[in-house]
């Protein structure tokens, strides 16, 4: 009986972490609508397009952009759960200093990737980390793959697959686009290397779960991001706009300029609350109670979030005067059934749960 109530227990405790990793990719989903907002409102302060920004350029902002972002999710993060920063232990913030590293530059990668390419793509090819985790996990740690797992894996990446248009529907059935090599862009190169790096820090949160707070890695993590991203602007910050030469004698002034209007402070304090602070101790707290496949797998369904916002959202920021909004993306059918595949993936991957896959 004691042993019935303990399972019984443990299930409900993984079930709220489903729904609270679900939750967590509704926040995460939002961020890529408003981070592809920011950059272009960033191109548009500097008179440039997406096409002719130096990569120099991007880097700069993107490091400023989420530099700005966790410095304030630092900080409120202090205001709102002040113990918890003050009571982390030397194992947490080193841990921290870590999961946050990795983050970091997946994050940038992630950035500039949304220059050139869509929101809800973007979010899409972020989520194969539901590939590439259960595979590193196994050479790493010498796991076995369920079966269910390697069948959720193998839709995801059709879906992604299709997402990006490198397979295609005609009337002769399904098929590799003819020009697929065309398909496949810078941007699709550095969000899918941003989420090699999301895999590193997924596996690192769930092996420093069963050894510590997970929760108290959180400051860590935000404190570290904020410095590194930082030192990566004030190294760019003026080089980077060499090639903008009505900027490039007044670096500083410039950046002053688009990173403290009233516009961009109210955006990134926003995300800074809602999809780091909120969403990221929901991440560190829950995570654990899952495997790190299965937590892959859920994370899977954040570019089913970004493709819904960014449905509405562009154009809202637009009419709300936020000057920062750009075309509503629009259904398609590659995305219908790139997402379907998605959403199907997450529900075969995580079917053996409850038989101890």
């Amino acid at each position: 009986m004691v042993w019935l109530q303990s399972e019984s227990k443990n299930n409900g405790k993984q079930r709220i972490a489903v729904w609270a990793l679900v939750g967590v990719n509704a926040l995460w989903g939002l961020s890529f609508p408003i981070m592809r907002s920011l950059h272009l409102q960033m191109e548009q302060f500097f008179g440039l397009s997406n096409n002719s920004v130096p990569s120099s350029l991007s880097v700069a902002f993107s490091s400023g952009m989420i530099g700005m972002r966790f410095l304030a999710a630092f900080l409120l993060l202090f205001l709102v759960c002040p113990n918890l920063v003050r009571s982390a232990s030397k194992a947490e913030w080193r841990a921290g200093v870590l999961v946050g590293l990795l983050f970091y530059v997946g994050l940038v990668l992630q950035v500039m990737g949304l220059a050139t390419i869509p929101a809800s793509r973007s979010g899409f090819l972020t989520s194969l980390t539901t590939v590439f985790t259960p595979l590193i996990s196994a050479v790493l740690f010498r796991k076995a793959i369920s079966i269910n797992v390697l069948v959720g894996v193998a839709i995801a990446l059709l879906g992604v697959s299709i997402l990006t248009g490198l397979i295609v529907f005609d009337s002769g059935g399904i098929s590799i686009a003819s020009d697929a090599t065309s398909k496949w862009t810078l941007g699709d190169t550095l969000t899918t290397l941003g989420a090699v790096l999301f895999t590193g820090q997924l596996l690192l949160v769930d092996y420093y779960g069963k050894r510590i707070n997970t929760t108290a890695i959180t400051p860590g993590m935000f404190l570290i991001v904020t410095v590194a991203a930082l030192l990566t602007f004030a190294a760019l910050h003026s080089t980077s706009l060499a090639s903008v030469s009505s900027h490039s004698g007044h670096a500083w002034s410039s950046w002053r300029a688009l990173f403290f209007s009233p516009v961009f402070v109210t955006v990134i304090l926003f995300l800074a609350l809602f999809c780091s602070v909120l969403a990221f101790l929901g991440m560190n707290k829950y995570q654990p109670h899952i495997t790190a496949v299965q937590a892959s797998v859920i994370y899977s369904s954040e570019p089913v979030f970004a493709s819904l916002w960014a449905l509405f959202l562009p154009e809202m920021l637009g009419v709300l005067e936020f000057k920062m909004g750009y075309p509503n993306e629009i259904v398609s059918l590659p995305l219908l059934i790139g997402g379907a595949c998605v959403l199907l993936a997450n529900v075969v991957a995580l079917w053996p749960r409850n038989q101890n896959a």
